[in-house]
């Protein structure tokens, strides 16, 4: 399968938005990063081995602009890899990954023109559940409701 993706965005060059899902290796991520110059939005489920892949990503794409992650082994190393991006992105989404709490505050501490906000599930007290990141000339919403946690 890496190779399937890797095919299409090698061949694919105004290739904009991509959603992956399955058995994939960083082998695809360092694909999409390479190659895939013009994506603005990538949405990835169930995909990935480790940080390495999502870091080819932020590395590589200069028009990334929505990412969304669920069920993927990335974490703290993939969510810092982004700092020089997410400034020029809309939104950051991620959930059920390997992504903590003290990610969470070193990326808001990093950046902190940019939205953080943790939503909790029932669980470890480090783990973020659900990560939302986005930059808003507004700051911070003042609307949240008690269990999104705004950094």
């Amino acid at each position: 399968m890496d190779e399937a993706f890797g095919a299409v965005v090698k061949t694919c060059h105004k290739l904009q938005r991509l959603a992956v899902s399955g058995l994939l290796t960083d082998q695809t991520f360092e694909y999409i990063g390479k190659y895939a110059k013009n994506l603005e939005t990538l949405s990835v489920a169930f995909a990935g081995s480790s940080d390495l892949g999502m870091q080819a990503v932020m590395e590589g794409c200069p028009k990334l602009r929505k990412l969304e992650i669920r069920d993927s082994p990335f974490g703290n190393a993939a969510l810092l890899s982004g700092l020089k991006k997410y400034e020029s992105m809309r939104s950051l989404w991620m959930s059920a990954c390997n992504v903590t709490m003290n990610g969470c505050r070193l990326l808001a501490e990093y950046m902190p023109r940019l939205n953080v906000e943790v939503m909790k599930d029932e669980g470890s007290a480090d783990d973020a559940d659900k990560l939302y990141v986005y930059r808003s000339v507004a700051g911070p919403r003042k609307d949240a409701p008690p269990f999104v946690l705004t950094l």
